[in-house]
């Protein structure tokens, strides 16, 4: 587990005082947001990693050839002597 010392604002915390269920101390409050926040990110930056295509199929579609294109007719007399 990752421990991080923190600096909020007093006028900040006094703003979300009203908010912190009775009976728990800001410390476990604060603990609560900051892990749902990161749990958040997480799963955002999951869903963008598996959605982004990798480099390779990217660049496949820079220099797409049309459909009825024949590389073999194309290359056929390039490397004749």
């Amino acid at each position: 587990m990752c421990k991080y010392n923190i600096t909020i604002e007093d006028e900040v915390m006094n703003r979300v005082r009203p908010t912190i269920t009775a009976g728990m101390s800001e410390d476990a409050w604060v603990q609560i947001q900051v892990q749902a926040f990161f749990a958040q990110m997480a799963a955002k930056y999951s869903e963008y990693k598996e959605a982004r295509p990798r480099i390779s199929q990217r660049l496949r579609g820079i220099g797409r050839a049309p459909e009825d294109f024949d590389y073999k007719k194309e290359l056929e007399g390039r490397y004749q002597l």
